[in-house]
């Protein structure tokens, strides 16, 4: 099996993840959408967090320090309980959005890149 795909799992939860940021800006969503963002978000950065374990990934801290960051947010917005009215929506929404691309361009390649490089397999 290739390394390129042992890492489509990664990029198929980021889409999921993605999807779930999305349904933030929709009206009339319900407020558990941030629990069911979390959990989801949870999932996917317990996996990463494994396979960087399993592979040595020598960055790892750092990286696992950006998921903290992502966590700290989402379970400030499970436990403030604002209104969520249109525009804390869109504003919540944009904020993770670019948060993860930020993420995914950044320290997600880092892995990405030293995943494809290394001797694992």
């Amino acid at each position: 099996m290739e390394k390129t795909s042992d890492l489509i799992w990664q990029d198929t939860q980021h889409q999921e993840l993605f999807r779930l940021i999305d349904k933030i800006k929709e009206d009339g969503v319900e407020a558990d959408i941030f629990v069911r963002l979390y959990d989801y978000a949870e999932h996917h950065f317990s996996l990463e967090e494994a396979y960087m374990r399993e592979s040595g990934y020598p960055d790892i801290e750092s990286h696992i320090a950006a998921h903290n960051k992502f966590r700290q947010e989402l379970t400030n917005m499970v436990t403030q309980h604002h209104d969520y009215d249109e525009v804390l929506r869109e504003s919540l929404a944009t904020f993770l959005s670019e948060w993860l691309k930020r993420h995914i361009w950044g320290v997600d390649k880092q892995f990405e890149a030293y995943i494809l490089s290394s001797d694992i397999k």
